[in-house]
């Protein structure tokens, strides 16, 4: 069957749902989807009813327009818009859309006297503190002298970049004087910086810098895990919240399916059950190949990894809840597998 994630097959949908938005008035986000870099991913199977294919459409905007939406709604009204559309399959369903900021240029990080990297730490230390000091960690007599400093630098170190520091909070105790006053609850906190700071870290992260990285095999002939790898470490360093995280797994998830099917042979790797394997069941299907390829006593412990390292990614893809955390794990154990089976397959670079 063919999917949602080929061009020529989305595309008419594409355009018929911007027709149908159109004629609902909502011209302001037919021209963000113009305007925007829009990719479809499978995400997620589901084997009842003959099989449902569940598809993740992303969509890249530039920083200026992101941050003049309602997120949330649009992307509700987009996922719905496009249901609609192929609303006469019961196949292939669009599970979500998920609306990432992108900046719209290079910047030139020769401007600054510190590195991108060192930058970034300096921003997530400014983060952090707040978040602590008003959640019940660090006392803002200890943390002030070193949190002005760094402010003052990191200020500094944005205006020659010509990017707009969001934070406005030059000493802890005038962040104290919003938190008391607006945010009675801890999480409130929590939710207000990320917000804050939400933009301005997307910056170091455009789409355009993104390479495959922890792949140290070739993946040629392996087209479809290539382009999948791509999509998780894009996904992976845009995510914030929990269903972003949640879609990431869901992305190591279908990775997993199709590196089972790519290997998986059920006349050279039969099941010891002697059950047949579905075509999704990446865990027994690995396991399956893993007995075969890796027969023998003096193969014992490469198998043993290899049946751990197959569990583990397969276990964390399955997690209904996510955090930023579980997603590195998540991505960190598929990438260790399609490593591990492609050495097996000597996919070696």
């Amino acid at each position: 069957m063919i999917g949602f994630e080929d061009k020529e097959y989305f595309n008419p949908v594409l355009s018929t749902a911007k027709e149908l938005l159109i004629a609902q008035g909502k011209n302001d986000i037919v021209t963000m989807l113009n305007n925007a870099h829009i990719s479809v991913m499978q995400t997620a199977y589901d084997n009842w009813n003959g099989g449902i294919n569940f598809y993740t459409v992303y969509v890249d905007i530039n920083v200026s327009e992101f941050v003049k939406l309602e997120i949330e709604t649009v992307e509700k009204i987009i996922v719905e818009t496009l249901n609609t559309v192929t609303r006469y399959t019961d196949s292939e369903v669009f599970s979500q859309v998920i609306i990432s900021p992108k900046s719209s240029s290079k910047i030139d990080w020769s401007l600054i006297d510190i590195s991108k990297h060192e930058l970034l730490k300096q921003i997530d230390y400014l983060k952090n503190t707040m978040i602590s000091v008003s959640t019940g960690g660090q006392r803002i007599q200890s943390a002030e002298q070193q949190y002005k400093q760094t402010y003052n630098e990191v200020s500094q170190q944005l205006r020659k970049l010509g990017i707009e520091n969001p934070n406005n909070y030059d000493s802890l105790w005038s962040w104290y004087g919003k938190w008391s006053s607006d945010f009675p609850h801890y999480q409130e906190r929590r939710d207000y910086i990320n917000e804050m700071y939400k933009q301005l870290v997307a910056v170091f992260f455009d789409a355009e810098q993104t390479k495959i990285v922890d792949i140290k095999v070739d993946l040629s002939g392996w087209d479809k895990i290539n382009r999948t790898i791509i999509e998780i470490n894009k996904r992976e360093k845009q995510a914030q919240s929990e269903e972003q995280f949640q879609a990431v797994g869901m992305l190591c998830r279908e990775l997993i399916i199709t590196l089972a099917q790519s290997v998986y042979d059920s006349e050279k790797h039969p099941n010891v059950d002697g059950i047949e394997i579905s075509k999704t069941d990446a865990k027994r299907m690995l396991e399956a190949y893993i007995t075969i390829v890796l027969a023998g006593n003096e193969s014992e412990e490469l198998r043993a990894y290899a049946k751990i390292t197959n569990k583990l990614a397969n276990t964390l893809t399955h997690k209904r809840t996510a955090t930023k955390k579980e997603m590195m794990f998540c991505t960190s154990a598929t990438l260790a597998l399609v490593n591990f089976v492609g050495v097996l397959e000597n996919k070696i670079s």
